[in-house]
This record gives C-alpha cells, structure tokens and sequence, in this order.
C-alpha cells in the first residue's frame, strides 16, 4: 500500500511540475537548516495560492528524515507571508520514538535496551502531515527570492509496524530561490 503512495505522490509531483514549468511565475529553491536541506518547486496559481513539489532531509542528531511531499500555500496578505500544508511519504528515524528510547534506557540503566527486538531500532517509513510557515523574500529587482520556512513534520506509521509509535521532527530552513 505505501509503495503505491509513494507512486501516485511522485507522478503527481512530476506532472505537476511539468504542467506549470512553461508558465511564469514559478519559483524553484534549495534550501539549507542547520539541521537538513530542501529542495521544492513552487508554482503560484494566484496571489494568495501556489502548490509545491518538495525532497528534503532533515537530521536532528539522533533523529533522521527523508520526505517526499506535495504541499499547497496560502499567501493570507497576498504578499511575503505563508502558511502551508503538505501531504507525502517520510522515511527515517523520528524524534519522539528516539527520545523515549534513550529515556528509557537511561531510567532502566541499560536494561531497556536489553529487552527490545532490535527491529525497534530500525528507520521506518510512513505517511506524512507538514504543516509549516514562512516568508519568501524577493531580493531586490532581480529574480532572486530568499526562502525562509519552519514547520513540523508528523509521520503516521503502517498499522503493522509493532512498537513504532507515530513521531515528530521539527525543521527549520533558509535558501535561496529563483523566479522564473
């Protein structure tokens, strides 16, 4: 069920790339965090809309993600400002499942770790909610934007993924852009 996910998301993320790359009014980013990078393609479809293909990795010490997303932008002023939602596939070890790993292991003196299947321990893949907010910045008069965005990215795992727990990552990024 996932690797069709995964499929649809990619094809709708290439179509809709392809359908909007001949217009103007897109923009495409790399983005870099101190925590991860990003790569997107956005196309405005009004002053207050816009959709975006995004590929990002996130790492958080011991929390490490990969994610693929569609995402939709409203832009409430019409001008710098945004709020986004994306919808997509992230793979990786998360935050929460981490964290309560290493708690457990440091009020159990180790012994926690001595109890757990080591699949525990594995990355796990699964569905992905990003909300997020931002600015993006023109640079002048030039075609140049300076993309600033954070959010949080929520991963649902399969329902068959014993003792996997649904996780968190926050992420916060600054790039720069081109308008075409």
């Amino acid at each position: 069920m996932m690797k069709k996910f995964f499929c649809v998301l990619l094809i709708m993320i290439a179509m809709t790339a392809g359908l909007f790359a001949q217009e103007k009014q897109s923009n495409a980013s790399l983005s870099f965090g101190i925590f991860g990078v990003e790569a997107s393609y956005e196309k405005m479809l009004s002053n207050h809309l816009s959709v975006i293909g995004d590929i990002s990795y996130t790492w958080l010490g011991i929390a490490d993600e990969f994610t693929i997303s569609g995402k939709g932008r409203v832009y409430p002023f019409g001008g710098i400002f945004y709020l986004e939602l994306g919808l997509g596939f992230a793979y990786g070890h998360g935050l929460m499942d981490r964290v309560g790993d290493i708690l457990l292991s440091a009020l159990t003196l180790g012994w926690y770790l001595t109890q757990v299947d080591e699949n525990r321990f594995a990355p796990n893949g699964g569905f992905l909610i990003q909300p997020g907010m931002g600015w993006k910045i023109e640079l002048g008069s030039s075609s140049l934007t300076l993309p600033i965005s954070m959010g949080l990215d929520f991963k649902l795992v399969k329902m068959n993924d014993e003792g996997k727990l649904p996780d968190a990552l926050p992420w916060m990024r600054v790039g720069l852009g081109y308008n075409f």
